[in-house]
């Protein structure tokens, strides 16, 4: 993960440098920035929320699995 991430620092001739984490501050236009970042956080919000649902339905689901073993039992 690490090469990956500094691929871009360590071979600059193959890669485009760094354009939004950066210690100068981001390069990429504002009208391109501001897009990407709400659908970064979006995107986030949107995977926290169906977590949240597959893991209620995972409750759900055991419980179920629990309920129909005592009544067999």
């Amino acid at each position: 993960m690490p090469i990956i991430h500094f691929s871009v620092d360590w071979w600059n001739t193959l890669h485009q440098p760094a354009s939004i984490i950066r210690p100068g501050g981001p390069t990429i236009g504002q009208e391109f920035l501001w897009p990407l970042l709400t659908n970064d956080a979006a995107y986030t919000v949107l995977f926290a929320w169906l977590w949240l649902m597959r893991m209620q339905t995972e409750i759900f689901e055991r419980r179920a699995r629990a309920l129909m073993m005592a009544k067999g039992a």
